[in-house]
């Protein structure tokens, strides 16, 4: 099975992008499911199943989604693993800055708003330079000097990823993203899987919520 993570601030997109991915990759009859983590609440995971993806939404309560990740990944595996699923999708949000939840061996893509501040790349510096893929969201009501101010900060601080730059309201650009998920090679996780960088101990204010459980 192949697993890919896609991580990235709230409300850069992540969930549009990965909707019109999964279709496409329905649509050649490659069976895909989300494993969805979010800090308090989210519908995600309904819509997900609307569309006929399977999901699996998991609260990270008082820890960041990114953290939870970690947590939450053994238990979905063997979900999409009974549900004899091609590809599972990990879509986390984690809320600092901080983090960067991708495993050393899976498909790790950032997600970046062209909507955010022009130093968003550098702030999030983290999952930016430790993606194989790097989406640019939102760009259709920013100018193309700003856009690619973004691609350059981008290229920058991560050279060896490739950029993508998607629409998650058309579906524009996100062939790309469907591609890289088909191409993947299956990953069979070790009892101990490396992480690509660590991550930060302790909680800070940011990841404050509510209770962890699943829905």
């Amino acid at each position: 099975m192949k697993i890919a993570f896609v991580a990235g601030p709230p409300g850069c997109g992540k969930t549009q992008l990965i909707v019109h991915a999964l279709k496409l990759l329905h649509a050649e009859g490659i069976g895909a499911g989300v494993l969805k983590l979010d800090a308090v609440a989210s519908s995600d995971a309904e819509r997900y199943r609307l569309l006929g993806i399977p999901a699996r939404m998991q609260v990270a309560g008082p820890i960041c989604p990114d953290h939870e990740a970690m947590v939450a990944l053994g238990p979905a595996v063997q979900w999409a693993k009974d549900l004899r699923l091609d590809l599972l999708v990990i879509e986390t949000a984690g809320l600092c800055d901080r983090c960067s939840p991708f495993l050393r061996r899976a498909l790790s893509v950032g997600v970046v708003s062209g909507l955010s501040h022009l130093a968003a790349p550098r702030k999030m510096r983290t999952m930016v330079a430790a993606a194989d893929i790097l989406v640019l969201t939102r760009c259709d009501i920013i100018s193309p000097a700003e856009r690619q101010v973004f691609l350059g900060s981008l290229k920058a601080l991560n050279p060896q990823a490739t950029r993508i730059v998607a629409n998650g309201l058309t579906g524009e650009g996100t062939w790309q993203l469907a591609r890289a998920f088909r191409e993947r090679d299956d990953l069979r996780l070790m009892d101990l899987e490396p992480l690509r960088s660590t991550l930060p101990r302790g909680l800070c204010h940011f990841c404050q919520g509510t209770e962890s459980g699943h829905v």
